[in-house]
């Protein structure tokens, strides 16, 4: 498993210290554990849920517009646009 975590980080473009690499692996084997706790769960004549809630929430509010800005407003503070839109660096390569 260990290569596989050095594996993932180098096609992530990062390095992976040994301490990385094993707190990791503890914290993977943590999660297999939880998932087959969850697993072990009896839930035989359960309905899925759609929503988390049994009732329906009543008390978000309607949107409502409120203070709109022009775009110039909202590019006023910004380093560089281009065709109007944010321009940010590149952080993929």
């Amino acid at each position: 498993m260990k290569l596989e975590y050095r594996k993932l980080a180098n096609q992530l473009m990062f390095d992976l210290s040994e301490e990385e690499i094993m707190e990791l692996d503890r914290e993977f084997e943590t999660l297999l554990k939880q998932i087959d706790l969850l697993d072990s769960i009896d839930t035989e004549g359960v309905e899925p849920m759609v929503y988390p809630f049994q009732q329906a929430t009543s008390y978000l509010r309607e949107d409502e517009v409120d203070e709109v800005i022009t775009q110039e407003e909202a590019l006023s503070n910004v380093h560089k646009t281009r065709a109007r839109h944010v321009l940010v660096p590149k952080v993929v390569k």
